[in-house]
């Protein structure tokens, strides 16, 4: 009869520290998701896109980024590039580091535009072997629009692509 109890004593103490083990590391996990997160743009499919998008490692004024969105722009054919995300309501901020590629010839200028719910959140035009990072709010939006348009003032047949550097959605 004691051999029983103290089987069943052993049993019930390992599955309550097994227990308790499970707990904590639910708890745990619990906490790490409650602090901040982020979506990288390049991971996601736009909604929507006139032209469509290159996500992946691109090179803007000499410096790699791993995780970009690029978009064609020329003169002739496709005059601009945009692409449309789902925000959700859910992301606080949005930043990138924008420019041309590298490889954009060398007089090429583009027009880089955000929208977030129709609403114009920033706009800049970029030249080859310059960049610009940007930090914009996007609280309580549920799209948001990245848009580059050709604007060179040289004659320059020749397409180029407007990166935005490891763009990502964040939450604090």
């Amino acid at each position: 009869m004691r051999l029983k109890r103290w089987i069943f004593t052993a049993i019930t103490l390992i599955a309550t520290v097994g227990l308790f083990f499970s707990a904590t590391s639910i708890t745990e996990a619990a906490t790490v998701n409650q602090g901040s997160q982020e979506q990288y743009l390049s991971e996601t499919d736009p909604l929507s896109s006139e032209y469509g998008v290159e996500n992946g490692s691109a090179e803007i004024n000499g410096e790699q980024y791993s995780q970009s969105v690029a978009m064609r722009a020329d003169k002739s054919s496709v005059p601009f590039g945009d692409a449309e995300y789902n925000l959700g309501r859910k992301w606080h901020s949005f930043d990138a580091t924008i420019g041309l590629r590298d490889d954009s010839p060398r007089d090429a200028a583009l027009k880089f535009e955000v929208f977030a719910d129709g609403e114009k959140l920033h706009e800049e035009r970029m030249m080859v072997g310059e960049s610009s990072e940007i930090a914009l709010k996007v609280s309580g939006k549920l799209r948001l629009t990245l848009k580059v348009s050709y604007d060179a003032s040289e004659d320059i047949d020749a397409y180029c692509y407007g990166v935005w550097g490891n763009a990502r959605l964040s939450n604090p």
